[in-house]
This record gives structure tokens, sequence and C-alpha cells, in this order.
């Protein structure tokens, strides 16, 4: 009898964690679920991610296989009451641990894995994940680190049956490095991952914010009607504008203050953009942000011409910044 009840006990606390996900289908044969938009928690599961999948002749495609094991394997179910289909591949859109700690389930299941180059640098089995010290052992369950099997360095072309997925990484470095974006030009649909944001702010923390402006114009030159960001609930054709316009603006708001010599002791309380305190995870993020962009913004200024769109670093203002603080030591 006891060790009945002792199996019982480690049964339920396997299975204690429901996802309850439902696929919004967002175009003929294309699917997503939808994270909350906020930060990790065990009341959350981690499900605070969106991950999408592509239905095709031959089986699915998954984008980001979200936070755990047990959320992959509920996903799977979702799949399969739609078409009893396998899972093909899975595309890792960066290296951010609630993207891709459900490859394990799809490996099992016989999925080929593909993701950036950051992903084979950054990611070490057995490593303990960001996930696994919120979460606790009970939520994280089976979930284990898997190698990838498809590296890309750059841009890879994947043809599975009827549909094309043409896998880019738009720059060296947005919300990380190595960023990718899986775009299906058919079909006018871009997952984009964490290059875009919607309803809470992003963190920059691994990222670069003129990086992350370039390629959200990329991503717009693309003209697709559906564009996907790995966090957030929009997903037409203007879901770029919202991060576009809180980054611009930031930007403007460091580059003012550095030229009035406000220092990076100082930057938060100058840059406060109080439009963004209702964002979720405002309070968490936005100082780390602003701080973290004043420090890339502050060794060059940004100028162009707008004939030739030229980026360059102005040495003069530069060499004047460097004399300054040589003189504080």
């Amino acid at each position: 009898m006891k060790n009945m009840i002792v199996l019982c006990v480690s049964f339920l606390t396997l299975q204690a964690y429901e996802y309850h996900l439902k696929p919004v289908e967002l175009a003929k044969d294309v699917y997503c679920f939808f994270g909350a938009p906020e930060n990790i928690s065990k009341e959350n599961g981690g499900n605070m991610v969106n991950t999408c999948f592509v239905q095709t002749k031959e089986g699915f495609v998954v984008i980001d296989s979200g936070p755990t094991f047990s959320y992959a394997s509920q996903a799977y179910n979702e799949m399969q009451k739609i078409a009893k289909l396998p899972v093909k591949y899975v595309i890792n859109t960066h290296d951010h641990d609630d993207h891709w700690l459900g490859n394990n389930f799809y490996k099992s299941k016989g999925a080929l894995l593909i993701g950036p180059r950051t992903y084979e640098q950054n990611v070490v089995t057995g490593m303990e994940t960001r996930m696994q010290r919120a979460l606790g052992k009970a939520i994280y369950g089976k979930t284990k680190i898997v190698e990838l099997d498809t590296i890309v360095d750059s841009n890879l072309t994947l043809k599975v049956s009827d549909k094309t997925f043409e896998i880019k990484q738009m720059v060296d470095k947005a919300h990380t490095e190595g960023d990718l974006i899986v775009y299906m030009a058919s079909e006018q649909i871009v997952f984009a991952g964490d290059v875009v944001f919607n309803d809470r702010l992003s963190s920059l923390r691994d990222g670069s914010i003129i990086g992350s402006l370039k390629a959200l114009d990329l991503i717009d030159d693309l003209h697709a009607k559906v564009i996907v960001g790995g966090h957030g609930y929009a997903t037409d054709a203007n879901a770029t504008q919202g991060f576009k316009s809180y980054l611009s603006k930031m930007k403007k708001q460091i580059l003012e203050a550095l030229e009035n010599d406000v220092g990076i002791d100082e930057i938060t309380k100058h840059v406060v953009m109080l439009e963004y305190k209702d964002m979720k995870l405002y309070d968490v993020l936005h100082s780390r942000n602003v701080f973290e962009a004043f420090r890339e913004l502050e060794m060059y200024e940004e100028e162009s011409t707008e004939e030739q769109g030229i980026e360059y670093i102005d040495f003069t203002k530069a060499l004047k910044k460097q004399k300054k603080k040589i003189r504080l030591l």
C-alpha cells in the first residue's frame, strides 16, 4: 500500500503542470501558441514565450520548442489533433532557453533540430538553465539539453514538401548574437523570434540597440502580412512598430544625453520614458536597457547620409570624450 501511494504521488508530481495550450491559426496551415507577456515563474511554468508550427504534407515544422519537455509534449498533442503527422524539423531562433528547452522531446520523436551557431557555443550539455532554477524539478521534469543537428551561420533554405522556409540571420547582433528569423515568402509570414516584442518590454542584456533597429527595418522590408514575435500577441504587418518606436526613442534620448555630457551614473535618471511605464516589465527591464544601450552608444556617434546610408564613427567627438574621461580619472 505504501509503495502504491509513493507511485501515485510521483506520477502526480510529474504531471502536475498543465499548460492549457490552445493553438491559434494565423494562416492556412500556420499555428502559434501564445505565452503570457510576463516574466518566468512557477505559476506560468515558463509559458511566457510564443512557439509556432506549420503543417506540411510530410509533417510539421516547429519554430521554437518552448520552455520545458512537458510544454513540448503538450504542444505535440495539440498538433496531433489537427493532423496525425510527425514533427520533421524544429527551428530554434536563438540561444535563450525559454525558446528551445522542448528540444529533447522532439528529438525523442525523431525530429531534426536546427539553430544558430551561438547555441553550439553557449549551450552546454548538463549545465543548469535559467528555467531549471526558476521552475524547479517538478515542472522542469524530463527536460534535458540536446545538441542541434544543423547549425545555421547566416542563411539556410529548408524545403519541406509544399512549403519553403528561409532561415535568415538579419544582422550579426540584435536581441542576441546570431538571431534567426524564419521567412515564408509565398505565405508572406515572418517568425521573428525575439527580434520582435509586443505587449511587454524586451531585454538588451545580450543584444544591441543599433543591431535591433537595423533588424527591424530589414524585417519591415520583407513586407510580410503576418509577423510573429517571440513574445506578445500582435501578429499583423505592423507588429514591429511598437518595439521599434521604443528603441528609436531611447536611442535618440541617450544620444542627446551624451551630447549634454550625461554620464553612465546618471543616464537612467535622464532616460525614463514614462510613456512606457505601464508596459509590462518596465520596472524590471527599462533601466537596465538604458544602461546597456548607453554603453553601446557612448563608444561612437552614429551619423548617416541619406544618399548612401553610411554609418560611421565621428572620431573627433569620440576623441574629445575620451580626453574628458581621462581628465576625470
